[in-house]
């Protein structure tokens, strides 16, 4: 038996959970904060570490409600259009690797900042995110 032959369609891959997760994100900040299928991608205790630079460094969000709000909707409220554009996915068993970037306007400046995330999944859900950007760019886009 091949490995496809276990997976039923109920028990996505990582790459199919994450491309799911960034459509949900894209849904959710598009939408006003509606993330009940967004937080369905998302273990109970799934840990958030932005491991960054800046006034956001090594900053962790514990459970569901911590990351809709931490990385979901507070960003959202703060742009006009925000969008989560992965460009490339390496997948590894559980560990999945995304690069993209967050492109939208804000007072209506355009801005494209690029990230890294590196997912690890349990059962079919996000278990830990650890989250790099470029926080210098993000700060002059934000905070200008």
């Amino acid at each position: 038996m091949t490995s496809n032959e276990h997976r039923s369609a109920a028990s996505p891959t990582a790459r199919e959970r994450v491309t799911e997760f960034y459509a949900e994100f894209n849904h959710a900040v598009t939408n006003g904060g509606e993330t009940d299928e967004l937080a369905a991608t998302l273990a109970d205790d799934v840990c958030w570490t932005d491991a960054t630079t800046g006034s956001h460094a090594d900053r962790t969000y514990t459970g569901i409600e911590a990351v809709l709000e931490n990385v979901i909707r507070e960003p959202g409220r703060r742009a006009d259009h925000l969008q989560a554009l992965p460009e490339r996915v390496i997948e590894a068993d559980e560990t999945t690797v995304v690069t993209g970037a967050y492109v939208g306007t804000i007072d209506g400046r355009n801005f494209d900042v690029a990230f890294a995330h590196v997912f690890d999944l349990n059962d079919g859900r996000i278990r830990t995110c650890t989250a790099y950007r470029d926080t210098a760019l993000e700060q002059r886009v934000f905070d200008a």
